[in-house]
């Protein structure tokens, strides 16, 4: 068999065939005939069994029900696909001209009969997605700075009420050295050491623009060691850094389930009384932190230390002052 007529088989099977969807024998040949193949049945199964061999890696199997022929062997399976597309899809972090562009490109990885099942499936209604087209573009200049070990700099922003540009510093740039990409709540953020500041920040991406890649090492490689990011998510709401403190609360039992999705199944719950469970989590204490906190009402109370404790009522306290007749923003 050709190079060209085995590609063109493993491409015709690929597109067109999966379990419960065949291709019979003749189909196969009258593809052959229109792409001058020729025109013997017999070479098809010749080809079908060259295709089948060990030494390709790929799986072609015989549907006896149907008579013919499906392409087992996939990069990935549906299910996966599925999570793929459903991931860009739900990413507010990409624009929804560029999450068509990419979740049609994906499905080009499948066959057409599971083409259709993920078109039906891939919706996710009333997203808010970013304004910036160029986003994955700065990524990837990211990224390589990450792999090359080199600082960047950037202009950042963030949008006023007229939905335009208000750039911090005043316009300037930052010099930060780059070390992760953190996703959060469907947006992503860039985890870089910022060298006059001494200190780990988090910037949104799709906020920063005009990114380029700096002839200059990174520095804070000492202080990134000691920083393990995976243990520190479930610390830090929306993004907000603060200082780190273990803080207990006291929830009602059925949060049983939103402490562990959020700080992880190795948390201890100690039963209270019959209605109520103690844990102990910890955080990185922001305004988010106490928001948080407030948005289970009476179902979630902080028991210590007593500076959180005093934290919240002041969180409390500037946002019941902010609703009175005279209250003031």
């Amino acid at each position: 068999m050709s190079n060209a007529r085995f590609f063109f088989l493993y491409r015709y099977l690929l597109e067109n065939t999966c379990e419960g969807h065949t291709a019979k024998g003749e189909d196969i040949r009258a593809q052959y005939e229109n792409h001058e193949f020729g025109s013997d049945i017999r070479s098809v199964y010749r080809d079908i069994h060259q295709l089948n061999a060990p030494a390709t890696g790929l799986e072609v199997l015989y549907d006896g029900r149907t008579k013919g022929y499906w392409l087992k062997t996939r990069l990935f399976s549906q299910s996966e696909l599925q999570l793929i597309i459903d991931g860009i899809q739900s990413s507010k972090f990409i624009t929804q001209a560029k999450a068509r562009d990419l979740t049609q490109r994906i499905q080009k990885l499948t066959d057409a009969h599971t083409r259709a099942v993920l078109n039906r499936q891939a919706v996710v209604a009333n997203r808010i997605r970013n304004m910036n087209e160029s986003v994955l573009d700065e990524t990837g200049r990211l990224y390589r700075a990450i792999r090359e070990d080199k600082k960047v700099s950037f202009r950042f922003f963030h949008y006023d009420r007229e939905k335009k540009k208000q750039y911090s510093k005043s316009g300037g740039r930052y010099i930060v050295s780059p070390y992760a990409i953190l996703w959060n709540d469907g947006n992503c953020y860039l985890y870089a050491y910022e060298e006059e500041k001494e200190r780990f920040s988090h910037f949104r991406i799709d906020r920063m623009e005009d990114i380029r890649l700096l002839a200059l090492p990174r520095v804070g490689k000492d202080e990134y060691k000691e920083k393990d990011l995976t243990a520190r998510q479930p610390k830090i709401f929306n993004m907000f850094s603060g200082e780190e403190c273990l803080v207990k609360l006291r929830c009602i039992n059925r949060l049983a389930d939103v402490m562990l999705d959020r700080f992880g199944r190795e948390i201890i719950l100690t039963p209270d009384d019959e209605a109520h469970f103690l844990v102990n989590v910890p955080v990185e204490l922001s305004p988010p932190f106490y928001a948080w906190i407030a948005s289970f009402g009476r179902q979630v109370k902080i028991l210590s230390p007593e500076k959180v404790v005093n934290g919240m009522r002041d969180f409390l306290q500037k946002s019941m002052d902010m609703y009175k007749n005279d209250g003031k923003m």
